[in-house]
């Protein structure tokens, strides 16, 4: 028979559920042959374990730009550079930060018909100060995405779209304890003008961990995208963009 293990040695976490609410904006344009920019900012409120307000407190606003070559087809190859800011939430005892992220993405994607399944390989390069310690990091961030978009009527009007995505991160031991980040499933609904401007309404279920690796928390909450897309000739894209990105 097998002697149990200690208790000391079974690693306890603090649970919690956050709810959040997340906007965006952006706006994507040709710049040269196959490249392609976008532009945009992300907007993050935030309740508390005990206030279920998602709008309660603003806690974090992120502007970032992205530089898209679509010279392979099906293959987008992307990078990009994000600044974030995050904002004081006094109740949960988290301080005011920054962070400086580079990021650089591949994703391919694969036409069925009136749907489209994709897959999205990105690596994050976070650099920011520790709150706690006032130390400098750089943590290293793998993501992994797979999704699928649905044209829900023939006209290309209405559409949804459906990702789960996965996150690891790598850096001092003194910072981060415990590769896990976070997982994430979103679910959203698009509707376009056809003229270039598309509308998504989301729902966002993610598990995080801390960096120490002493606690788990449940974000859930609405999202909302607007995005407005430019193609060469002014002739309106009618593919609908991802769900909007939603960066803690």
């Amino acid at each position: 028979m097998l002697a149990a293990a200690p208790a000391a040695s079974v690693p306890t976490y603090a649970l919690g559920t956050l709810p959040v609410a997340a906007g965006q904006g952006d706006v994507e344009f040709p710049v040269a042959g196959d490249f392609r920019a976008q532009i945009g900012v992300l907007l993050l409120s935030q309740g508390t374990f005990d206030d279920r307000n998602p709008f309660a407190y603003l806690s974090q606003v992120s502007p970032w730009a992205w530089l898209h070559y679509d010279g392979f087809e099906n293959l987008r190859l992307s990078v990009a550079f994000q600044e974030a800011w995050m904002m004081a939430v006094s109740p949960m005892g988290i301080p005011s930060s920054h962070e400086e992220r580079f990021m650089a993405r591949a994703r391919v994607q694969q036409p069925k018909g009136a749907s489209a399944l994709y897959q999205m390989l990105q690596l994050d390069l976070r650099s920011l100060d520790d709150p706690t310690t006032g130390n400098h990091q750089i943590v290293f961030r793998p993501r992994f995405r797979v999704g699928v978009g649905l044209n829900l009527d023939t006209s290309r009007i209405h559409s949804m779209a459906l990702y789960q995505e996965a996150a690891l991160r790598f850096g001092d031991s003194s910072y981060v304890a415990r590769a896990f980040d976070f997982y994430r499933a979103v679910a959203g609904y698009t509707w376009t003008t056809k003229r270039g401007l598309f509308v998504t309404a989301a729902v966002l279920g993610q598990v995080s961990m801390n960096p120490p690796g002493t606690a788990l928390a449940f974000t859930f909450g609405p999202v909302l995208g607007l995005a407005y897309r430019i193609a060469p000739g002014g002739k309106a894209p009618e593919t609908p963009p991802e769900p909007p990105e939603i960066e803690q």
